[in-house]
């Protein structure tokens, strides 16, 4: 779909990842706490896996970028501000909630948790924007090569 409109969507730390994250983690803790009886090397390798996850998740969470994703049509452009190289890369898309990666070497690694909640009104264009085909310039006369 060429030609998605433009848009800036709000990005922040979502309370709702936040507790997603929490939920899994506390799932994690119930089956260590359900295997406790009987604890071996097994036990204390799932309990350090448990820990260094939890403390991914939360360095993930604090971590990621505040501000705002825009598309004016022409370029994608990072929470910062920045130019991307590329439209971020939608990793999961669960209809409500996105999680999208960012392109570029600028922004390797970065982020986003993206959600419906935060601005309903233009969620509809970010989806559109984020899946729309890129555009590209018919060639110019000058430019057609004859034979």
């Amino acid at each position: 779909m060429p030609g998605a409109p433009s848009v800036r969507f709000p990005v922040g730390r979502s309370h709702f990842l936040a507790r997603l994250l929490l939920l899994v983690w506390l799932a994690g803790f119930l089956a260590l706490a359900w295997a406790w009886p009987q604890p071996g090397w097994r036990w204390g390798l799932a309990a350090a896996v448990l820990l260094l996850g939890a403390a991914g998740g939360a360095q993930f969470w604090i971590r990621m970028p505040m501000g705002a994703l825009s598309w004016d049509g022409r370029v994608w452009r990072s929470p910062n501000a920045r130019e991307l190289d590329g439209a971020p890369i939608v990793r999961l898309d669960c209809q409500r909630w996105m999680l999208v990666q960012l392109q570029g070497a600028d922004h390797a690694g970065d982020w986003l948790w993206l959600e419906a909640a935060t601005d309903r009104l233009h969620w509809a264009d970010l989806r559109r924007a984020l899946y729309a085909r890129p555009v590209v310039p018919d060639p110019q006369p000058s430019e057609l090569i004859h034979e």
